[in-house]
Formats: structure tokens, sequence, C-alpha cells
């Protein structure tokens, strides 16, 4: 038996449900009034002038059940014996035990004809379990069931997806299903992939964390990519059924943009999702940074991405939709209640939803307890319109006002890092940030714990994955997209910033902002020739080789050259030549392969490079350039070097093969098994050629002894597609479709009893 959370619901969600499910249990159509018009019917059931029924719901959550009795006993028994029904029907969600339902079945006699007539909260799971067409009507209780949590929260999951999902979980509460939803879940069905859009704050992550939501209840498996198409490829499961989340994909903010052979990557990995019917994936975007992928790179342009695209737009929420979130928003907030009564006094709560600047997240904000500490409520009103007028004081008051000069910093570090800085290395850069002597004057505690703590919950959030790997991000996309502004005209505090944080993921924050104009290349010079030299300075201590090697790559494209006579240049080159290779070294092949062919690093360092590469499961860019480091060495003495080369693109092109197999091109005559064998053959041939495969003939044998073409061909030819069925949620109430509601629905939802 399920356990229901009725506390997810508000009060007028809680007598949509009552209605809908008593109609159920009852086989009749019980009508909804709005409140006011007749005091004391949620539900009415009208047989004839003497036989009329009477539902009242009562959803008073931070009501103690003794209050809510003598609230009954003392007006409502008056309103009952007013309407006289011949029965009366009254649905709390307090636990009712056997003597409180006697208590109340005296109270309200003799209309209430038994004790089956007064529901408490397990009468009510119990009626439910009877009637799941009800449950799945009403999203938020079906989502929330003890049952559907349980199988949730018990799946085995990657540790950044659990974090992910209990954050969905989270939030579900105050979701709306509007139409949008509905018609994201048909195209998700019809494409197995969408990719949802639309300007900033208007709830694209929103939506898509409920859409997984559904699926993963549904037996899907959920996987969070964080930076890189690679880490869904490295869990991708080709019987297991999965739905892939990709959130911001092009880019945490509006300064990313693919490179073509990324562009690339993410287009091959949607093909092999459509492919499979047991797969989804789910990627959001704002428009103009989609548009603007599109411009930039012509493979994602020419794939015809439009078919996926599914877009939010305020027109796209109907004024009852803005009203419910703003209503779900009001009633799950701490707010205290003069706070609340600002937003009914004289129907403000009209402004807001006409406001042509309303928004979900600028909703959230504005009914955040927590962000109104220092705002008392005869100002809560004048608070609210000036963040509706001018949007962007979001983030300018509690980053201006509400921090010191060290919280700042904390933020400004995490910002300019992008996506994810680990605890451990946020801490580091904090300290180090300190050490700089302009930041001797700085106000506030320089304790990082301390400031930590304080920044948890309102500006960063905090996460852990695996057994004890603490993240830190941003609380909000949009608080990056402030402070990248903010502080884009001050060189200073950005050589400290970058020169504090020393993390690859900072570099490519820096070259975003220049590459965006957000700041001029200039500045992105001085900025890195500065970082580059504060690291040269302690001989790269705790710099990774990966990170000197994209530094020294960062000051060549923005027009310092290598030069051998440079001794930190030199010294650099040593450096990486020097460390093991780690999971990412593209950036290090390419300083090396300079450096090889300029004479300024020894062979055999650049050797034993390359055997640590060949054995870190080398992407295609990476191969690309391992193959010419290769073919700096003599093929009769480093035969052996050439032969793990060839190894490690036999195994790419074996694991490309098996995830992304080219059908069109090895089936392309529609000939036998025998010519689609020789067909792939070639295709690997001109593969292990195009990545300079010493014996690329050689390559090509392997992959085909290896790959099973005869698996694939008889799957193209002799097995039909699977056709996706998933009905559950095509018959959701939204709030938009329900007809009973009576004349102004968003006065009726914001009416109080």
């Amino acid at each position: 038996m399920s356990d229901y959370d009725f506390s997810r619901l508000n009060d007028k969600e809680f007598e949509i449900f009552c209605t809908d499910l008593l109609s159920a249990r009852e086989g009749v159509k019980f009508e909804r009034f709005k409140p006011g018009r007749d005091a004391g019917v949620d539900g009415r059931f009208f047989k004839s002038e003497e036989d009329e029924w009477i539902i009242q719901c009562k959803h008073w959550i931070s009501t103690p059940l003794e209050k809510l009795v003598k609230s009954i006993a003392d007006s409502e028994i008056l309103k009952v014996q007013k309407l006289s029904p011949s029965r009366y029907i009254l649905a709390l969600s307090h636990s009712l035990s056997r003597n409180d339902k006697n208590i109340l079945m005296q109270k309200l006699s003799p209309f209430v004809l038994s004790t089956a007539d007064i529901l408490g909260r397990e009468d009510l799971s119990d009626i439910l379990a009877k009637h799941p067409d009800v449950e799945r009507r009403h999203y938020k209780l079906w989502i929330a069931s003890s049952n559907v949590l349980a199988y949730i929260l018990n799946k085995p999951i990657y540790d950044r997806s659990h974090f992910e999902l209990s954050e969905i979980i989270d939030h579900s509460k105050q979701y709306v299903a509007t139409a949008n939803h509905l018609q994201a879940i048909e195209k998700l069905e019809s494409t197995s992939v969408v990719i949802i859009t639309g300007p900033a704050g208007i709830g694209k992550t929103t939506l898509a964390g409920q859409l997984i939501l559904q699926y993963v209840a549904d037996g899907f498996e959920l996987s969070v990519i964080s930076d890189d198409i690679r880490e869904a490829e490295g869990v991708y499961d080709p019987d297991a059924k999965q739905i892939f989340y990709f959130d911001d994909f092009l880019g945490r903010n509006y300064l990313e943009a693919l490179s073509g052979h990324e562009g690339g990557k993410i287009v091959g990995f949607i093909k092999r999702i459509v492919k499979n019917p047991k797969k989804k994936f789910v990627l959001t975007s704002r428009t103009t940074i989609l548009n603007q992928g599109k411009i930039l790179n012509d493979v994602f342009h020419n794939s015809n991405v439009n078919r996926n695209e599914f877009e939010i737009t305020l027109e796209s929420l109907a004024q009852i939709d803005k009203a419910q979130i703003l209503y779900n928003h009001i009633w799950h907030s701490e707010m205290d209640g003069e706070y609340v009564e600002q937003l009914y006094s004289h129907r403000r709560y009209r402004a807001i939803i006409d406001h042509k600047n309303f928004n979900p997240r600028l909703i959230r904000f504005i009914t955040d307890a927590q962000r109104l500490e220092n705002i008392p409520s005869e100002s809560y009103w004048s608070h609210v319109t000036d963040l509706l007028n001018d949007p962007s004081l979001v983030w300018g008051h509690p980053f201006e006002a509400q921090l010191d000069d060290c919280g700042r910093a904390l933020v400004l570090l995490v910002a300019m890092n992008g996506r994810l800085i680990t605890e451990l290395e946020l801490s580091e850069a904090f300290s180090r940030y300190l050490e700089y002597p302009a930041a001797a004057g700085l106000t506030g505690k320089k304790d990082f714990l301390l400031n930590f703590r304080h920044l948890s919950g309102s500006m960063l959030t905090r996460f852990v994955v695996g057994d004890n790997l603490p993240f830190v991000r941003l609380f909000n996309p949009s608080l990056g997209d402030f402070v990248l502004n903010r502080y884009a005209n001050n060189p200073p505090i950005l050589r400290q910033c970058f020169a504090s944080l020393m993390t690859l993921s900072s570099l490519k924050t820096l070259e975003d902002m220049a590459n965006n104009k957000i700041i001029n290349s200039n500045v992105a010079a001085e900025v890195l020739d500065h970082v580059f030299t504060s690291v040269a300075d302690i001989n790269f201590l705790g710099s990774s080789a990966e990170f000197v090697a994209h530094l020294c790559i960062a000051q060549s494209e923005f027009g310092k050259k290598f030069d051998l006579s440079s001794k930190s240049l030199s010294k650099a080159i040593d450096f990486i030549g020097g460390e093991k290779c780690g999971g990412s070294f593209l950036a290090s092949a390419r300083v090396l392969l300079w450096a090889l062919r300029n004479g300024g690093i020894d062979k055999r360092a650049v050797e034993a490079f390359l055997l640590g590469a060949f054995s870190n499961d080398p992407s295609y860019d990476e191969l690309l350039i391992l193959g010419q480091l290769v073919k700096c060495f003599d093929v009769l003495v480093n035969q052996a070097l050439y032969d793990a080369y060839d190894q490690a693109v036999t195994e790419y092109l074996i694991a490309s093969a098996e995830d992304e197999f080219p059908e069109e091109e090895v089936f392309s005559d529609g000939g036998s098994q025998t010519s689609a064998r020789r067909k792939f053959m070639e295709l690997m041939d001109e593969k292990a050629s195009e990545l300079g495969a010493n014996d690329s003939s050689g390559v090509a044998n392997s992959v085909a002894n290896l790959v099973d073409v005869d698996r694939f061909y008889d799957k193209y030819f002799y097995e039909t597609d699977h056709e996706p069925s998933y009905e559950p949620y095509k018959d959701r109430i939204t709030w938009s479709e329900r007809s009973f509601i009576a004349i102004d629905p968003i006065d009726d939802l914001f009416s109080r009893d």
C-alpha cells in the first residue's frame, strides 16, 4: 500500500483531488464551486431538490488537529445546517483516529451518514489505491507517493545523478504541469530526444527535471552529463532503459559555444539514442545560445536539430498557469503572513501575473523567505515591483548588500571556475586569493568554512559525489552571468581570481569571456601572462600537466608566440614531459608535439608520455595528435611504438563501431553479408588512415574480426523498429483544462475561505 504526501498539494489542488477521487468512489460527478459563493461547499452532486450531496475539504497542514476539530464544531456545522444536504462528506489531509471520527460525526450529525464519509489521510490513501487512474491524473501526488519515491531513490544510480534527482523531487511540489508538459512528453516519445529551449528563467530546467522524474519512475536509469558527452558514452548500455540529461549543453551561461568536433559528438550521440527504443535524451539550452551554436557549428546546424526542439515562451504559459505558479510558490513558501498579505492586498497578485517580466525564476526569488530577511513586510511590495521592473536586481542587491568582501570573493571564484569546483579546489583557491597583497583590506572573516556555510543554500550549493567527494556550484546559473559582467572591467581582480584558481575550467571561462567580447583580448592576454608567471614562479607546484599545457596554448592564441629562448616556457615543457599522463592530455600532446619538432624536449620523455597516453582511452582528437607525435620517431628503430599506436587506434575503432555502427554506409548497396563485411573493412581502413595508423589495413582487419557485422546486418534488414509506448501521462489534468472551475479562475484560485 502506498502512502501519499498530501502536503505537496496546495489547498486548491487538494480540493480538486478530493472531488476527483470521491467522484470515482461514488460513481457520480461532483461539481466544484468558487469558494464563497456557496459557503461550505467544495463539491456538490445534485440529484434533486431533496437529494444533494456536499463535499467539504480541509487542508490545514500547519494547524493542529484539535484546532481544526474546534473550527468545524464552532463554524462549519452552521454552514452545514444552512445548506441542509442529504449527505455531507468531509475530507481532511490530517490523520484521524477512530475517536477523532466519532467526535466529528457527532458534531456534524445528522448530515454525515457514517464514519465512511469522514475521510482522513489514511482513508484517502486507501481509496486512491483502488483508483490508479485518479492517481495518474494528479501528477504531484503520484510522483511523491511512497512507492514511487522508494523505487526511484533505491535504484542503483550514479552519485551526481542521485543528487540531481533528489533536487528534482524536492522542486516537484512547486511544479505546475502546464500544456508544455504534455507537449514535451509527446515530443520525447516521437523522437526520443527533446531539446528544451527558451529564455533564461522561463522554466526549462524545471520542465526537464519533471520529464526525467516520470521516466525514472517508469524504470529508466538516469545519467546526468556535466561537461562532456563522453560522460554519457562511458555509461551507455545498449540493453538498459536509460534517460540522459544534459542541462545547458551549449554552456552554463551565454559565453560558451561548441567547437565543430564537440558538436559532432553530441549529434552522433543523438543519432544513437534515436536508434535505440530503450533510450531517451533530454537537453536544455537558452534559445539565443542554441541559435549561436547553429551559426558557429555547421555540423550541428546541418543535422536537422529543429526536429527535436521544444521551445517554452512566456506566451506559451496561460494566465492561469502563471497564477498557479505564483500560488504554489506562495503556498509552499515560509514567508510570514504579513508578507503574503501584501500580495493579496488589492489583488496585487494580478499585477504580478500580468507583468511583462513574469517568469518562474523571478517568482521563486520574490517568495523565498530566506531572501527577505533584511526586507520589512511594509517594504515587501515595493521590493517585488522593483524586481519585476528590473530583474537584474535579483542578484544585485543580495550580492552587494548582503555579502562582505570575503563572501563575494568566494562566489567570484566559483563563478569564474565554470560549472563545478571541488570543495578542496575552492578552499585552496580561496587561500591563494587571500594571500595577495590586494586582499589585505578585504572586509569579513577570512575563514573558508564560515564563509562557505553562510553562502550555502543562497549563493552556493554543495553536493557529494562518491563516498566523500564534495563539489560546489552556483545556486543558480543566472548568478554566473551577473558575476561575469560585474567583474569584466576589473583586470586586477581578474588577475587575482584566475591566478588563485589554477584549474582547466577557469582557463576555459577566461577564453570564453574574451571570445564573446566580455573582455578584450589584451586583458585576456594580460591575465594569462600573470597566471603563467605565478605558477612558473613556484615551479608549477600544485598544477597539473594539462593545466600548464593549456595555459601555454592559450597564451599563444592571444598573441604570445612559443619561443624556446624563454626559460619559463622551457621549464613548462620539461614539467609537462616529466609528469605522468593523466586522463585528459590533448593540450599536453599539442605542446609536446611542438617541442619535439623544434628540438625542445628529449625524445625519451615523449616516448614515456605516449605509452601512458595509449593506455588512457584516447579520444579521436587525442589520437590525431598522438599519431603525429609517433611519426616524429624512426619507424625502423621504434617499431614497438608504432605497433602500440596502431593497437590504440584499433581499440578506439572497435568501441566506436559498436556504439555507432555506420549502417547507412555499410549497407548502402543492399548487398549480401559478405559485401557488407567488405564495405565495413574499407570504412575502417579509411578511418585508420585518417588517424595516422602505420598499418591501416591491419587495423581494419582486426576491427572487422572483432565487430559482429552479421548481427547489425540481421537487425538492419529483418528486425522491425520498436514503437515506443508511453501512455501513462497523457491523461494528466492540467490546471488550464479544468473546465469545471468557476468564472474568473485566477480569483477563484486566490480566494480564501
